[in-house]
């Protein structure tokens, strides 16, 4: 009577089939979860936008201060975007949101930026498709 299930033969080579496409198909879910966390950065610059210009309707300027904005903290939830707002003058602002951490491994869309004029990345580098 033949006894019946899988020879150690069968297993390896199983086991190494499927060694070979969780090492193919790793480097682009990588790739996959660094894009997903591209939208959070582009959320956040559009909040902050928005929460800027009712700021200019009640005080008749926009603020120099994340924390005015409702920010407590200069990163966005998950902590792999730092937050900037710099300011020349009261009518006028610019945000920017800078890769860190883990989201550096993202060569292509490193940084963004939003002015109060609504441009999006004003002299940097990054392509406007990281917004999309």
């Amino acid at each position: 009577m033949r006894s019946r299930g899988f020879s150690l033969l069968e297993m390896l080579v199983t086991l190494a089939i499927v060694g070979i496409l969780i090492a193919v198909s790793y480097p682009s879910y990588q790739q996959y979860v660094l894009r997903s966390y591209r939208a959070e950065a582009v959320t956040a610059l559009l909040e902050l936008a928005t929460k800027q210009e009712q700021w200019l309707l009640e005080q008749g300027r926009y603020s120099n201060q994340l924390t005015d904005l409702g920010f407590t903290q200069p990163v966005t939830a998950s902590g792999r975007f730092r937050i900037e707002l710099t300011q020349a003058d009261p009518a006028q602002f610019l945000l920017k949101v800078k890769a860190q951490g883990p989201q550096l491994q993202d060569k292509t869309c490193l940084q963004y930026s939003l002015n109060h004029f609504g441009q999006r990345n004003v002299g940097l580098t990054e392509s406007l498709s990281c917004w999309d």
